[in-house]
């Protein structure tokens, strides 16, 4: 029996919400520019939108999307506004809403921010009476802003017989009505076609024809061709029938409908274009095409006359070619005098300047004046074209069109010739010869461009024998080239002829599909670019129904008629087709039919622009065409690219994560949802074997072909389509204007052609929809492609022998090996036209070659075993030759159908008992912790390397990449299908840790009943199984640690959560650091300072790293207890009034910090703040490691423990110390204890000046007592035992704590909480009380540490001049040996400022903080130094073995690379400050606070992104220059995290106050 019992699977699906990050600037990520929605009709979903707090859209960031947020119709023009809001995060903003209808939608952001220029972030700030940039930011005018349009389409649901249809299983047929017949006929033909298998026919345009009978010029939209009907019907009428036909289709053949849709262009004899020649592109409303019709004239002219000119009238040779070109050049060209519409008259421009320069009023601006006297040459010429030309440019369309204007002219020639007119009409001949020259080469070059289109055109449709036009004469029925222009008859008299003259459609080879060849900006017409489709004239619609109403309208009208009986549109010529128009006509059809189902050719040769179509349109499906492939290689990759992923690809449900959906049209309902990505895809395709327009394979391979391609159509994981007569075998490709034969009327369409093996085919496309997991192998002439249901692992394999022309009729062929699966035969068959079959072609009716369609035998199915196991080798049948498929189905031996659910379910269970001290071992762990605990080590991955940790996580960060890109190529996905060594090492390593935590027993269990699971399928698939378990696994492990760490700021976002969990990381038992030197328990807990380097032994638990981290890691996280044992386990080593700097679990603390103290009783307030005990701590008794608080005694010793104190007897104790003065030499001194430092560094003394400004000073220049502790190790650099920073005197951030612990114990005193005396004794015997100590600290803070700004302030403060380095900041210490060094630019200011705000000066410390944010902000962290400071060396490398005396052995470690601590105390402090400023002034104080908390996020961005990717899933503990990585810094720092908690935590308060604001204004 299981452990677990599994549960019974959901009948529905859960509510799924699609989500998309935003980049910052609020634009859509490039690699999602195409979305598309899946559309499930049993499954609710909705899309999210996300933006991080911080990021540059997220200033007042509001959705604008058209689709109907409120129910109402869907408007393309009408966009939705709604808010991003907090909800429950506190660093994203989200703005989201449900999917309840199909159809491509837009959407763009619109926000507020400031100009780059605008945000200053330089140190301008030079003196007193400069302004302070910190509050102009806050201030500053935001400017509104929006991103670019972007699209997401949503699928139609489509149904069948009353079952869903996925767009992967629709299987097309395309079909002529011509040649159907009447439409009382069709049944036969539709149940054929139903009966093939076939589940949707595409019909070609079934309208009135025009006057050439093509299917695709119609003569009139709006009724339907007389010969599908037998007798004469009304256009309703016939509308009637089509939509009984249509029922008949769907109710009796299971058949959907999709019709073509023709809306760029109409027949040339389009009664209506009589009524209304407007509808085309003419000479009136596109006069540029006046030198098009000229020459299009004149060369349907030439046709006619051209014996008249001595030439053949046959044109068989490129000879022949050359010499009608030299006739069109003598004939047509020259004669047209074409390079009038070109140029400027220069005799009349003359004459028009003349005659203007009497009375010209115009004159010249200075700054023209300027730029005339400034310029020269080419410059000056183009400078005078352009302002005496003007607008006066109407080049094509007007002989002599190009102008000048006479005023503006004759203002500058008066200049030029100094009011000489004979002289100015000299110069202005000359000037217009200059300009006329460029606009004669224009001419030159757009003659040689329509002479070589003509030769082109001529050359293919006279030499080349599939031509139509092949062996014909030139003359008036087959001129010279087809005619770009149809003069239509006007309907009534006085209608001009310019009106008349229409331009024909057609296409450019290589044209950019988005430009309109007909427009004004074209020359297409001109340079005869255009081939032409002589049939149909080009429909002018503008870009809106303004511009042209009726057009539009009629067209609407067809639109209309069209969806009301139609499932969807196949758009003809889309590339081509105006694309406002294609969205407003769209647009209309889905009022009628929400679901319609668009399909489209884009002939545009870019992905890019086939995409533009896509979105704006709601194409559904692109259609794809294998005929199109020159070789089996090519018709391979087809198949790969159209669709799947590649089998064993990691579960789509490894994406997904439990959350919420705020559902606003039910009263802001919380739905449960799993919430998963949004990923960036190729528009889905329809893959044609053969389309209408297709030559057949008989023709472009051979018919053999059409089996193995329609097989390699059928097998590909997209929807697929077919053309009539292709199963049939046709000969050849039909001409669907010339062809009058009809179908043939198929009583057993499986046994003509590839009859049979193609219903076969047809059936199971559509029944393996769901197997989207497909594998395409190609090899010589043969194509492999396997087909897996992702769940269930069943498939279907077919191999396909192709016949294209030329290949070898025998090649070689591997027989695949499948690994643990059985193979059952399902068919096999090859086609065999008949050589020299006759096909019958005067009956009628449309027949296909001749052909056998024989059956072959069942593939030989072995099965074998070898070093991987159980395998199935599959060879080919006898006779498996050119033009042979077969087909077989697998599944897997021994695999559990519903492993996927058994893996997901139960993982809450198995963790539901976990404490956050299991939850450290089960989910992470560094090599050097798991060594020291169970004797085993981190993982090391072959190609990869060591992972990050042992637990969970450390598979995890790699898997959360290798899961989204489905890279299956990764290391990892090579060694787990090598064999099931991580498998062991997972649940191996749980059931160790299981001694230490008996609550991982259970899911050590549930790992074991999976990996048993996992173990059975094959090796290729153990990648994606893995994956799935440890994604459940993660999951439940997380929302288990998150659930025992209660609070907001903890579970407000992503973020917040990455954050609260390296407070599981960094706290976890190891045998060799625990708090006490005899654990009571094995599984105590104590704090990493940071890993991997800070993991084991002394190196462990740092004194002022933990109480730095603590209240972020420990107290905002609810962990309350694990807070009490550190702050207690640390006051118990108490000595000479010190913490110790390492505790060495009691046994051999080190005293030599002097900040560690003063970081324990600030961690103290905040317990007492926050703890549920609150005061009452101060109470507890607290055993002494060494009882008279002065002596060493060995940690074993009876001595030890002995006596006891509370907590507050300890904060006075350390008070009275340090105002008495400390002196002593550490214990065990020497190199024993530190082989780097000198022998005066072990002195340590510290006391209070109480005579001058009562702040803590000590140390000296041989050691180093505050967290900047960096020894010099260097003998080849000369500082071994030489301080970086000794930074000896009175430090900014400990007078800062100092002044901090004073002000509580005082309010304790004022309060009666504080019992033990409010006074201690100075060094020469008096007393002094808290509140006399904590004021006099007050007093002279801003005196000893303000560095003014004007040098003139100096007097004022305790400043030397001389050293000032940079002013408006405060110094880094006073008093210390070396006095330079107190005057350097650090940023231990804000811990002062954060803990103590009191001592601060607030405008003093605004230029401050502004100042922090142009000199010391850094990406991640804050630089340790001022750039400006000749110590700055910004790149750490504790390997550096140079003698360079300024970073030998890391000596700068605290010299410029930047600290990811601080940046959590520089957020406090703007934040605190900021905030008072802000409200202090008032006025706009509700928009400036927003703009606060912008600021503040705008910090934490990169430190968002960079914990959501670093392996270690955590903050580091520093960075090189502007936030390089740092290879000797620790991964993940436990202040680094818990200094940011803090900051969120304060910043959580100002939320609520932004939250107010923003509703406010609702």
């Amino acid at each position: 029996m299981s452990r677990f019992a599994t549960p019974n699977q959901p009948d529905r699906a859960p509510f799924m919400v699609w989500n998309l990050d935003l980049n910052e600037d609020g634009t859509t990520p490039k690699d999602k520019s195409f979305i598309r929605l899946p559309s499930v009709l049993s499954q609710s979903c909705a899309i999210r939108f996300r933006i991080l707090i911080g990021s540059t859209a997220s200033i007042d960031a509001t959705l604008h999307t058209n689709y109907p947020l409120d129910g109402s119709p869907y408007s393309r023009t009408k966009f939705h506004p709604k808010r991003f809001n907090f909800g429950s995060s506190q660093t994203e903003l989200i703005c989201e809403f449900r999917i309840q209808r199909p159809g491509p939608y837009q959407y763009y952001v619109s926000y507020k921010s400031v100009d780059a220029s605008d945000d200053d972030r330089t140190d301008s700030i030079s003196c007193a009476t400069d302004a302070n940039p910190t509050m102009d930011r806050i201030y500053r005018a935001f400017k509104s802003r929006r991103t670019s349009t972007s699209y997401f389409l949503v699928d139609p649901q489509l149904t069948l017989a009353g079952q869903p249809l996925p767009l992967d299983a629709i299987v097309l047929q395309s079909v002529s009505p011509k040649w159907l017949g009447p439409m009382k006929h069709w049944s036969p033909h539709l149940a054929a076609s139903s009966k093939m298998g076939y589940n949707m026919l595409h019909f070609i345009p079934m309208q009135q024809r025009g006057g050439s009978d093509s299917p695709y010029s119609l003569y009139n939209q709006l009724e339907l061709s007389d010969e599908l009907f037998e007798e004469q019907k009304t256009a309703e009428q016939k509308d009637q029938k089509l939509r009984e036909t249509l029922l008949e289709m769907v109710h009796k053949h299971r058949l959907l409908g999709v019709t073509d849709m023709v809306w760029n262009h109409t027949a040339y004899n389009s009664d209506w274009l009589r009524d209304h020649p407007e509808a085309g592109f003419n000479l009136e409303n596109s006069p540029h095409l006046r030198s098009a019709y000229e020459l299009d004239a004149a060369l349907v002219n030439f046709s006619r006359d051209l014996t008249d000119y001595g030439l053949d009238r046959m044109v068989n040779t490129v000879e022949d070619v050359d010499r009608l070109l030299k006739a069109v050049d003598e004939h047509v060209v020259q004669p047209l005098r074409l390079w009038e519409f070109y140029v400027i008259d220069v005799d009349a421009a003359v004459e028009a300047v003349r005659g203007a320069w009497d009375i010209a009023t115009e004159t010249v601006a200075a700054e023209d004046q300027s730029a005339l006297e400034r310029l020269s040459g080419d410059a000056r010429s183009e400078w005078l074209r352009t302002y005496i030309i003007g607008s006066h440019s109407n080049a094509l369309g007007t002989r002599f069109g190009r102008t000048i204007d006479p005023a503006r002219t004759a203002a500058v020639l008066r200049l030029l010739a100094h009011d000489d007119r004979d002289l100015a009409m000299t110069q202005l001949r000359e000037l217009l010869d200059l300009l006329n020259l460029t606009y004669y080469r224009e001419y030159d070059a757009d003659v040689k461009a329509i002479r070589n289109n003509i030769g082109e055109r001529v050359k293919y449709e006279r030499l080349d024998r599939g031509s139509w036009k092949f062996g014909k004469p030139v003359d008036s029925s087959f001129q010279i080239v087809d005619p770009l222009f149809t003069t239509v008859e006007a309907r009534t008299e006085g209608v001009p002829d310019d009106r008349l003259h229409l331009a024909n459609n057609g296409w450019i080879w290589g044209g950019n599909p988005l430009d309109n060849f007909a427009g004004p900006e074209s020359k297409a017409y001109l340079q005869r670019a255009v081939i032409v489709w002589g049939d149909c004239v080009k429909l002018n619609y503008g870009t809106c129904p303004q511009d042209n109403p009726w057009l539009w309208e009629h067209m609407r009208q067809y639109t209309l008629r069209m969806a009301r009986v139609f499932h969807g549109f196949r758009i003809d010529n889309c590339h081509s087709t105006p694309i406002e128009l294609a969205e407003y006509l769209l647009d209309e059809a889905r009022k009628i039919n929400p679901n319609m189902y668009v399909i489209a050719e884009l002939f545009t040769g870019s992905e890019d622009t086939d995409r533009v179509f896509v979105q704006r349109l709601g194409i559904n499906s692109l259609i794809r065409e294998a005929m199109q492939a020159w070789d089996s290689h090519e018709m391979s990759r087809l198949a790969h690219r159209h669709g799947g992923r590649p089998i064993g690809s990691l579960a789509v449900d490894c994406l997904g994560e439990p959350g919420v959906f705020i559902d606003d049209e039910h009263g802001a309902a919380r739905i449960d949802a799993v919430v998963a990505p949004l990923s960036g895809s190729l528009p889905h395709a329809v893959f044609f074997d053969c389309t209408h327009d297709n030559e057949v394979p008989a023709q472009k391979r051979t018919a053999e072909d059409a089996l193995p391609n329609a097989a390699i159509v059928a097998m590909t994981a997209c929807a697929s389509g077919s053309n009539r007569g292709y199963d049939e075998l046709y000969p050849e490709l039909l001409n669907v204007v010339h062809e009058r034969r009809r179908y043939a009327e198929l009583k057993d369409p499986l046994s003509v052609g590839l009859g049979e093996a193609k219903a076969k085919l047809n059936r199971l496309h559509a029944e393996i929809a769901q197997y989207q997991e497909v594998h395409v192998h190609h090899e010589t002439e043969y194509v492999t492609i396997h087909r897996v249901h992702p769940v269930t692992r069943e498939g279907v394999l077919m191999v396909a022998h192709c016949a294209f022309r030329g290949a070898p009729s025998e090649s070689h062929f591997d027989s695949p090996k499948l690994y643990g699966t059985a193979v059952t035969p399902e068919f096999a068959y090859r086609l065999r036209p008949e050589a020299g079959g006759h096909v019958p072609v005067d009956d009628g009716v449309l027949h296909g070659l001749p052909s056998q369609l024989e059956h072959l035998a069942a593939p030989p199915i072995h099965q074998h075993r070898d070093d991987r196991g159980m395998f199935t080798e599959l060879r080919l049948p006898e006779n498996f030759g050119p033009g042979s498929v077969l087909v077989v189905r697998t599944r897997l031996v021994d695999f559990k159908p519903n492993l996927d659910w058994k893996i997901r379910t139960c993982a809450d269970e198995a963790t539901a008992r976990l404490t956050l001290g299991a939850l450290n071992a089960v989910l992470y762990r560094c090599d050097a912790e798991e060594r020291d605990t169970i004797g085993e080590g981190v993982y090391d991955v072959p190609n990869l390397g060591t992972l990050a940790y042992c637990g969970i996580q450390g598979w995890y960060s790699h898997l959360k990449h290798i899961i989204p890109n489905n890279d299956l190529g990764h290391p990892l996905c090579g060694h787990l299908r090598q064999g099931y060594w991580a498998l062991d090492y997972v649940s191996g390593r749980l059931h160790k840790y299981s001694e230490y935590y008996p609550e991982i027993a259970p899911l050590a269990a549930w790992f074991e009943e999976r990996w048993a699971l996992v173990k059975r399928v094959p090796n290729f698939l153990v990648p994606r199984y893995f994956a799935l378990t440890m994604h459940t696994a993660y999951q439940a492990l997380v929302q288990r640690a998150l659930k025992l760490m209660p609070g907001k700021v903890v579970n407000s976002s992503r973020f917040t959560h990455e954050l609260a969990l390296t407070s599981v990381q960094l706290l976890g038992h190891v045998n060799s650091a625990g708090l006490r030197p005899i654990s009571e328990s094995k599984a105590d807990c104590s704090m990493s300072a940071g890993l991997p380097h800070f993991t084991t032994h002394h190196m462990r638990c740092w004194g002022r790293d933990v109480f730095i981290a603590l209240e972020g890691l420990l107290l905002s996280t609810g962990r309350f207890d694990e807070a009490r044992d550190h702050i207690i386990a640390f006051g118990s080593t108490l000595k000479h009034g010190l913490i110790p700097n390492l505790l060495d679990t009691g046994r051999f603390p080190r005293y030599n910090a002097r900040d560690a103290t003063w970081f324990w009783l600030q961690a103290v307030q905040a317990y007492c703040a926050h703890a549920p005990e609150g005061l009452d701590f101060m109470s507890v008794s607290v055993p002494r490691r060494f009882p008279d608080g002065e002596t060493f005694v060995e940690w074993d010793s009876d001595e030890t423990f002995s006596r006891s104190s509370t907590i507050a007897e300890l904060v006075h104790e350390i008070m009275e110390r340090h105002a008495r003065g400390i002196s002593f030499r550490e214990w065990n001194a020497g190199p024993a204890l530190d082989s780097q430092m000198r022998d005066e560094g072990f002195n340590v003394q510290i006391g209070v000046d109480f005579a001058s400004n009562g702040f803590v000073s000590g140390g000296n220049q041989w050691n180093c007592g505050t967290w900047m502790d960096k020894m010099g190790s260097s003998d080849k650099a000369g500082i071994r035992g030489v301080p970086a920073t000794p930074r000896d005197g009175a430090d900014v951030e400990i007078v800062g704590l100092q002044k901090s612990a004073l002000r509580w114990i005082s309010e304790l005193c004022d309060s009666g909480r504080w019992t033990l005396g409010d006074t201690v004794v100075a060094p020469d015997g008096a007393r002094v009380t808290y509140r006399q100590w904590n004021q006099l600290v007050q007093d002279n803070f801003e005196r000893y540490f303000w560095i003014p700004l004007d040098p003139q302030d100096d007097a004022e403060y305790h400043v030397n001049s001389a050293l000032v380095n940079r002013r408006g900041i405060y110094r880094d210490t006073y008093g210390s040996s070396a006095e330079w060094t107190d005057y350097q630019f650090r940023p231990n200011i804000p811990i002062a400022m954060t803990v103590a705000p009191e001592l601060f000066d607030s405008e003093h410390t605004l230029v401050c903080l502004h100042k922090m944010c142009a000199v010391l902000a850094a990406p991640l962290g804050m630089r340790t130094l001022d750039p400006m400071d000749m110590r700055y060396r910004p790149y750490y490398n504790n390997s550096d073995d140079s003698g360079d005396a300024l970073v030998a052995q890391g000596i700068n470690y605290h010299q410029g690379p930047e600290w990811l601590w601080l940046t959590g105390y520089y957020l406090r402090a703007l934040l605190q400050f900021m905030r008072v400023a802000v409200e202090k002034k008032g006025l706009e104080a509700e928009r400036a606070l927003r703009t606060v908390y912008h600021e503040l996020h705008a910090n934490m961005v990169n430190l968002k992104h960079h914990i959501a990717s670093s392996a270690y899933a955590g903050l580091p503990e520093l960075t090189n220059k502007d936030g390089a990585h740092c290879h000797d810094s620790c991964e993940s720092q436990a202040w680094s995290s818990g200094c940011l908690i803090i900051a969120l935590h304060e910043m959580a308060q100002l939320e609520v106050t932004v939250h107010q604001v923003l509703d406010s204004h609702v």
